[in-house]
């Protein structure tokens, strides 16, 4: 059985440097400690739209796997989407969306559904589902503190942009 998890957060990046960030696929070992080895096998990516396929090498505890996705870019509508295409899952996708928000800050859409063909590891990711989204979202948080500097304001009413935004979900197909 799958199981999802959405996200909607505001970080003081501005969207095009997220974006960027997220879509950065090749250096995700670097700052994703999970994710031992990244190789690319496809890339029709140009200018920030098109897709790759990327496999991963992940290892966790005792587990060590290995994956393939198809990532899927588009820089106007700052959209990322990953769709499973080889591996340990029986489903994985997941979605990203960066608003632009009048301080010049981002409102992060984060959208992931999982589920693994083995019962033992659907387990233990489930027993460990909050910390493990909060150690991904956490790990992207601190690269773009590595990368880009801040913009915005520290304190922000989202109110008026939650109000103007959809709910946050799956893949914007």
């Amino acid at each position: 059985m799958s199981a999802e998890h959405v996200e909607r957060m505001r970080l003081r990046y501005r969207p095009d440097d997220l974006f960027e960030l997220v879509s950065d696929v090749r250096r995700y070992p670097d700052f994703i400690k999970p994710i031992t080895a990244m190789r690319i096998t496809q890339d029709d990516v140009r200018d920030g739209v098109g897709e790759l396929v990327a496999e991963a090498r992940i290892r966790f505890k005792f587990v060590r796997e290995g994956f393939t996705t198809r990532v899927t870019l588009d820089k106007s509508a700052r959209t990322i989407d990953v769709t499973y295409l080889t591996g340990p899952f029986h489903d994985l996708a997941n979605h990203w969306r960066f608003h632009e928000l009048e301080d010049g800050s981002t409102l992060v859409d984060f959208w992931i559904r999982y589920g693994f063909k083995n019962p033992v590891l659907q387990m233990l990711l489930d027993g460990n589902r909050s910390r493990a989204i909060r150690y991904l979202i956490s790990a992207f948080e601190d690269e773009a503190a590595n990368r880009y500097q801040q913009v915005g304001a520290q304190e922000f009413d989202l109110g008026p942009a939650l109000a103007a935004l959809p709910e946050p979900s799956g893949a914007s197909a």
